[in-house]
């Protein structure tokens, strides 16, 4: 089983990668951030993009295992049949990954609101994506 979790949280940590830089890197959700870090104190300045994406990589890959790990362990579980099962699983993750996030830095910080909904999207997004792969793929 480990070593299940292992490769297939790699692939679908890859995955994950493409699908949020796509998202994260489109010219508008690249613009807003950029004039967010910019002005607002609540967004931290990176020196270095590439230090900053190595970081965000290296944590979420962790975070990835994790998700592939319960995928495997509790879509059995799930008395639904095909996509709509994984689906399922998945929302629970979204809420369970996402939810707790957003609430916090919404309540705890003066991070922008703007962004706390592209980071409430773009979660969504990427916890979706995970599932669905490790549904078609395992």
């Amino acid at each position: 089983m480990l070593i299940t979790v292992f490769v297939w949280g790699l692939a679908v940590g890859a995955l994950h990668v493409v699908v949020t830089g796509a998202f994260y890197g489109n010219p508008v959700v690249d613009r807003i951030y950029a004039a967010a870090m910019a002005s607002e104190p609540g967004v931290r300045r990176w020196d270095s993009k590439p230090r900053y994406l190595a970081t965000q990589i290296a944590g979420t890959q962790v975070e990835l295992w994790i998700l592939t790990a319960c995928f495997l362990w509790l879509r059995p579980m799930i008395p639904l049949e095909g996509l709509g099962g994984a689906m399922v699983l998945g929302l629970a993750f979204a809420g369970i990954r996402v939810y707790p996030r957003f609430w916090n830095m919404w309540i705890q910080s003066t991070y922008p609101t703007r962004l706390l909904a592209i980071e409430l999207v773009g979660g969504v997004i990427s916890t979706f994506t995970v599932v669905a792969a490790l549904h078609y793929w395992v």
